[in-house]
């Protein structure tokens, strides 16, 4: 009975050493941020990211949910757990030794917007410090480079779509977004009103799938491998095609693409 004990022992703390341990579950998280990933009309997730991220998860016979979330509550989840992958996020100095940067899918610009009828001189970040107040995402990658750079006149909120309404309110002078982000984001107003105007580009970034540095080895090394096995079988280019065709006929933006990946 006694050696039955140790033997339950032995079970007991192999099971529950790092080595032995079961992996923990997978979560993959994203932003509301058309067309990279937003809610349908179905209320299921939709979007050119989405569909390359549910391509992988079919190579992978992974059924992990697809979980939309604010911007900063996302960046949160991804340091608190280690098993996270996170899309669509800017690759950055600051970022760079904090994830592992699976697969890029997209090239982004960040630009300022005014309203249409705004006169407005904006060329450089001096004039931009001028301005009373200017609406980013909180959480976004955006405004933590403008917050980096000492600005003080940031009115953070938790979409583009409360950015835009802030803009037509004239509660703010200045939005920072995207071209295709600020569009899908017109289509969802009730009342139909002038599109802002571009007032300048700040810089451009390239957007990735991304995993903490402490997730699982094997984990992150599997879905390495199935985006690797899907670019050689063309599989991510049809997906950036198709999703550049879409937005064509949606939104009548050209979009460019290389290979795989879409440029906003």
């Amino acid at each position: 009975m006694q050696k039955f004990g140790r033997w339950l022992w032995l079970l007991y703390v192999l099971a529950t050493s790092p080595s032995w341990a079961a992996e923990s579950p997978l979560r993959i998280i994203t932003v509301d941020e058309p067309p990279a990933s937003f809610i349908g009309p179905g209320g299921q997730p939709d979007g050119f990211v989405v569909d390359v991220v549910q391509a992988l998860q079919a190579e992978l016979k992974d059924q992990s949910p697809l979980e939309i979330m604010p911007e900063g509550r996302a960046m949160l989840t991804a340091q608190q757990e280690n098993n996270v992958l996170l899309f669509s996020f800017s690759r950055t100095a600051e970022r760079e030794h904090l994830y592992h940067w699976v697969l890029p899918v997209l090239q982004k610009r960040w630009q300022v917007y005014v309203p249409a009828q705004s006169q407005l001189q904006l060329k450089s970040l001096p004039d931009l410090r001028k301005l009373n107040a200017i609406g980013v995402v909180r959480g976004d990658v955006r405004e933590s480079y403008l917050v980096q750079l000492g600005f003080t006149n940031l009115v953070a909120v938790t979409g583009h779509q409360q950015n835009l309404q802030m803009l037509h309110n004239g509660r703010v002078q200045a939005i920072v977004a995207d071209s295709l982000e600020l569009a899908y984001a017109l289509r969802q107003q009730t009342e139909q009103k002038a599109a802002p105007k571009l007032a300048m580009t700040l810089r451009s970034s390239n957007v990735y799938l991304i995993m903490p540095k402490a997730a699982d080895p094997q984990l992150l090394q599997r879905w390495q491998q199935a985006a690797k096995i899907l670019q050689q079988r063309g599989e991510l280019e049809q997906i950036a095609l198709l999703w550049q065709q879409r937005i064509q006929q949606d939104l009548h933006i050209n979009v460019q693409r290389d290979g795989h990946l879409l440029l906003f």
